[in-house]
């Protein structure tokens, strides 16, 4: 399943912050929605869904005590 941030609608590849950090990372030969999978703290393994930075930052920063995942 491809990541889709809840907030904006977008898939990785269409947010600069994941295809630069995904870049950034050429050992790894990764590519921006596999980043996410592996390192978007918001990602809910379950469905694929997320928070992009910006995103995250309109949603008001949501935290909880095990750590928040997008529903």
């Amino acid at each position: 399943m491809i990541p889709m941030c809840i907030g904006c609608n977008k898939q990785p590849h269409e947010i600069s912050e994941y295809v630069d950090a995904a870049n950034d990372e050429p050992e790894f030969f990764i590519d921006a929605a596999d980043y996410v999978r592996r390192e978007e703290g918001t990602y809910n393994l379950a469905n694929g869904h997320f928070l992009c930075t910006g995103c995250y930052i309109k949603a008001g920063e949501p935290s909880s005590p095990r750590g928040w995942v997008a529903p």
